[in-house]
């Protein structure tokens, strides 16, 4: 197998490639005068052999280099094209909410023509149906490497969910860390007055980790990180598998008193502690050896 890395996954795709023990083909990114974006593979051939695509999906630019690499790696001769999304973005458009609004992510998915697909930690589990022209898609969880993170550090002593919608990832982390986890609960006492507490423990005296599966402003996290605070926690680290973060979002969460952010490298940031690169590289050989075996029987 050869790794391809798109523009926005140079690093982890070179993991991937000494997970795999296999080699990183390079490859030339620029734009042309009027904006357009050039992108070449440095190969002649790949000569029968299957590859794997590494690329985040973070902005526009970066799913038309995907989709470039796909039709490079076909013009290639790949035998099989495996498409590995770190981060996948316009996820949380994943449906109609106002007449007249495209599902986005069904809009972009639907292009992408591959034998198989991994998603790591899709913000919407809706959106993997959108993958028509794939053959295979599977959502991959780094829930339990932000756990084994914890479990090594012992630095949290429990682990929240800032809402339900995190409940699932949360109570991941936590079993992998080895730590109880709760969910932070919203009560309406009056018209005008609202309550946020944890639904079960008690946070007052202990180190806790609020744990979501993107942080892209870190106003939930701001406000989260002040409620704990003021029920007692003694600190309050960030933890999430894909660091969006957009400008001033890390400089909110740690004025607001957020003692360490801890992230995935599906988006490559400074706060990117823990790699997914061993989970897609064991996916991936598994993945290749299902195929062998089936292809010899």
């Amino acid at each position: 197998m050869k790794v391809v890395g798109g523009r926005a996954s140079q690093v982890l795709a070179s993991r991937v490639a000494a997970a795999l023990d296999c080699e990183l083909l390079p490859c030339e990114f620029r734009s042309f005068p009027d904006g357009e974006l050039y992108t070449r593979i440095d190969a002649t051939t790949l000569d029968g052999e299957p590859v794997a695509i590494v690329q985040s999906l973070t902005s526009d630019t970066d799913f038309v280099c995907l989709l470039q690499l796909i039709e490079a790696c076909e013009g290639l001769n790949a035998s099989k094209i495996s498409v590995v999304i770190p981060y996948l973005g316009y996820a949380r458009q994943d449906r109609r909410f106002r007449s007249g609004e495209p599902i986005s992510v069904r809009a972009l998915t639907r292009c992408i023509f591959a034998d198989e697909v991994f998603v790591v930690n899709p913000h919407s589990p809706e959106a993997l149906k959108y993958f028509e022209n794939a053959r295979s898609v599977e959502a991959l969880d780094a829930a339990p490497l932000l756990g084994e993170h914890f479990r090594k550090t012992k630095s949290v002593e429990l682990v929240v969910a800032p809402d339900d919608g995190a409940a699932a990832l949360a109570a991941t982390v936590a079993g992998h860390a080895g730590v109880g986890y709760d969910v932070l609960e919203k009560t309406r006492l009056s018209a005008e007055e609202v309550e946020i507490k944890p639904k079960t423990l008690d946070v007052a005296g202990r180190s806790v980790a609020l744990v979501d599966d993107i942080i892209s402003t870190g106003g939930t996290i701001v406000k989260a990180t002040s409620l704990l605070k003021e029920l007692g926690a003694s600190e309050v680290h960030v933890a999430c598998v894909h660091a969006v973060l957009v400008p001033g979002a890390a400089t909110r969460m740690l004025n607001a008193g957020v003692k360490e952010v801890v992230a995935t490298d599906t988006l490559e940031t400074i706060f990117s502690k823990v790699s997914v690169a061993e989970l897609i590289a064991r996916r991936l050989a598994d993945a290749a050896t299902t195929t062998t075996t089936t292809t010899s029987k």
